[in-house]
């Protein structure tokens, strides 16, 4: 059973109920990959799923307030990382949708990713980001998708309540950007605008 580290995964799956019209779908931070999976068993007519992760137990700097954070079974300040262990049973877990040409791993930072020729040239329809949680480092990986973005393009952002998450909505309004506001009605017929956790952008042509 592939499993996550993070709640919310309804409001992904509903999200990510969209059409990428050819483009690319990607998730940076794929760690066991139920964020990877859920996108790809939901999202229409993308060209191809990648997983952004370095995995390597890499030590670095989770979100902006790490030092007064506590994880689970760690001293304050003491993030967790994310071993080489974990990649092959990802890869193990994935291998229906390598097989079918659905998804593909960069095993690599996103910095890495970034400045990668591979992937500096592909149009983007669809991302999550759930790899590092500090304002610079989500709104550098934001601003770069923005760039590469398709017509109709939604982005999810994960644990946006740990970064300045009202900064990365005003720029990317400079690209088109705005919250997704009709997402899904709850148990009492309440429109869901964002979850406590997770929020979506949306750019659309027309």
């Amino acid at each position: 059973m592939i499993k996550g580290d993070s709640v919310e995964y309804d409001l992904l799956q509903a999200w990510a109920n969209f059409d990428c019209d050819g483009y690319y779908s990607c998730e940076i931070g794929v760690r066991s990959g139920l964020g990877s999976k859920i996108i790809m068993d939901n999202i229409k007519n993308n060209y191809m799923h990648i997983g952004v992760d370095p995995y390597g137990d890499l030590v670095y700097q989770h979100c902006d307030d790490q030092a007064d954070r506590k994880w689970k079974g760690l001293e304050r300040g003491v993030a967790p990382t994310y071993s080489d262990e974990l990649r092959d049973q990802l890869l193990k877990d994935f291998k229906w949708y390598i097989d079918h040409g659905k998804f593909t791993l960069a095993n690599m930072t996103d910095t890495l990713f970034m400045t990668s020729p591979r992937y500096n040239e592909i149009i983007y329809a669809f991302v999550h980001f759930d790899g590092p949680h500090t304002t610079r480092d989500v709104l550098t990986e934001a601003v770069w998708f923005a760039n590469r973005s398709a017509p109709n393009t939604r982005f999810v952002f994960d644990d946006y309540p740990t970064y300045d998450m009202k900064l990365i909505v005003d720029v990317l309004k400079k690209f088109g950007f705005s919250v997704l506001k009709t997402v899904s009605i709850d148990e009492k017929g309440k429109q869901i605008i964002r979850g406590e956790n997770k929020l979506c952008l949306e750019k659309r042509s027309t």
